[in-house]
């Protein structure tokens, strides 16, 4: 996903999204809107440093049977292994392989259920809003639904809306990913929501990039 951040970030790659979602939205009375987050959604100082931890206390510990160590030399060789590793896993992206997959996509949900709230999602008029949000650092993908279209939907649409965006991703085309996505989400609003005589756009189509 990292190769293609910077086509996903400038402008041109920015308003392919936006004419996605208009292009989506044009059969339905629903809304769409794509966040995506340049930030890390976890501290992975913390998990790096411990893992440096666990590492020093075990790695030295064939040396003391090969080599006639005495306590000091173990406890410095065990303090060594914790500087150069646990500086080389905090202070570069290599420690965020550090974090639990389970914490991480935890945390990728809560992010997304914070920005559908706070971009005002939830505030569509017939209560049809969906949040496309794409964690790029994690390459974590979260979908969240309001609940007039999530009750005819279901989780596994998302879950599918999500495998399009990922999809794209492993072939190193993120932004055709997105569109893909945004494609899905729309034929799902208009399916149960259709577009009626004076719909207007009430969420902005332009990606927030975070």
């Amino acid at each position: 996903m990292a190769a293609e951040e910077g086509a996903l970030l400038s402008v041109e790659g920015q308003s392919r999204i936006a004419a996605a979602v208009a292009r989506a939205e044009r059969g339905t009375a629903g809304e769409i809107r794509v966040v995506l987050s340049t930030r890390p959604l976890i501290d992975h100082g913390p998990h790096a440093l411990l893992w440096a931890a666990v590492i020093a206390l075990l790695a030295p510990w064939p040396l003391a049977f090969l080599l006639p160590l005495d306590v000091a030399k173990l406890l410095v060789i065990q303090g060594i292994f914790f500087l150069v590793l646990g500086a080389l896993l905090a202070l570069t992206p290599l420690g965020r392989r550090c974090v639990p997959a389970a914490l991480e996509r935890a945390a990728a949900r809560h992010a997304a259920l914070d920005h559908f709230l706070s971009f005002g999602i939830h505030q569509t008029r017939h209560r049809t809003g969906v949040l496309i949000f794409v964690a790029l650092l994690e390459h974590r993908v979260e979908v969240v639904a309001d609940e007039a279209i999530h009750a005819k939907v279901g989780t596994a649409a998302w879950e599918d809306v999500c495998a399009r965006v990922l999809a794209g991703a492993r072939e190193g085309r993120l932004v055709d990913g997105i569109e893909a996505g945004v494609a899905e989400a729309g034929r799902l609003l208009a399916l149960h929501i259709p577009s009626v005589p004076g719909d207007t756009d009430e969420l902005p189509n332009r990606p927030v990039v975070l």
